[in-house]
């Protein structure tokens, strides 16, 4: 089997433990800000004892003051994405949350001053339409679905603004340690919001503590660590375009095992929404290469 092969299977593989998510969000019994809270500290103590030992010389990344607004948009992402879980279904939310790129695209239109393409401008309107075929066959429950397709709308934004905001730290830092130290920084504020909510921390019973390291484990160190790891030897744009399978993943998965009913309106939103982002992200790459090549003659 080829190199090539190999980093496709590996890429499946942290995709489905990304696709787990949604599912174990779903069998927690707690607050969201808990679970976020939880989640969050076990990977950090897990990843410390390596952060201590190979990079204990970017300690000083600490008083940089672009993690901590980052950490803090990565905190309000995840608030807003497991809270939405406990309003709409799983599959609405992974949908919403996969428009993160879209967002992507549109922030470097307005801060970055990158052009928007017409493909991705089709992109966006193919969105566009599918979140609204969603929202009107969730429109029977007003105060409840809705609300929850909200929520998790809102976490791709914040999601694609954490993203955005953190290319400039990315470029300092390697991966590793950027990423430790957005993640200490996100169970930081989660853990204030706890506080000030007067949400306990404790007596949650052990089966939520497990399901809270299994989503530190699996979606948080195994998934997101695969998929960075890809990036290596695959392109960012082949990677991103990857991750669209964890919509489709986690409904099935939902489907399957919580007996969750997936709604014809869900699957054809769905199918606008992913097309969408793919259609974008597909113009946005090849723009990109454009963009390289132009820079390469004028250089």
């Amino acid at each position: 089997m080829d190199s090539k092969k190999k980093i496709y299977i590996l890429l499946t593989i942290g995709l489905f433990f990304l696709s787990l998510a949604g599912i174990l969000i779903k069998l927690a019994e707690a607050p969201p800000l808990i679970t976020a809270f939880y989640r969050m500290l076990f990977s950090v103590l897990i990843l410390t004892p390596f952060f201590l030992l190979k990079y204990r010389s970017k300690i000083r990344y600490f008083l940089d003051y672009r993690p901590v607004v980052v950490g803090f948009l990565l905190a309000i992402h995840f608030i807003l994405w497991i809270s939405s879980i406990q309003y709409t279904d799983i599959s609405n939310s992974v949908i919403f949350v996969a428009l993160q790129p879209l967002f992507t695209i549109i922030l470097e239109y307005f801060f970055a001053r990158e052009d928007l393409q017409k493909g991705a401008v089709i992109g966006i309107i193919m969105a566009v339409l599918g979140s609204v075929i969603i929202s009107i066959g969730d429109f029977y429950q007003l105060g409840d679905k809705l609300f929850g397709n909200f929520l998790a709308l809102s976490a791709a934004f914040f999601a694609a603004a954490y993203l955005f905001i953190g290319r400039g730290v990315r470029k300092k830092l390697d991966y590793f340690p950027y990423l430790y130290i957005l993640y200490s920084y996100a169970t930081v504020f989660l853990g204030i919001g706890a506080y000030l909510f007067k949400i306990p921390f404790t007596g949650y019973g052990v089966k939520n503590y497990f399901i809270f390291l299994a989503l530190a484990l699996g979606p948080t160190l195994v998934g997101h660590s695969i998929l960075n790891y890809s990036v290596r030897f695959l392109s960012t744009s082949v990677v991103s375009l990857f991750v669209l399978g964890e919509p489709i993943i986690t409904t099935t998965l939902a489907w399957l095992l919580l007996k969750e009913e997936v709604m014809l309106t869900t699957i054809l939103g769905g199918v606008f929404i992913l097309g969408g982002i793919y259609l974008a992200s597909v113009y946005n790459y090849h723009q990109q290469q454009k963009d390289k090549k132009l820079q390469g003659v004028k250089n």
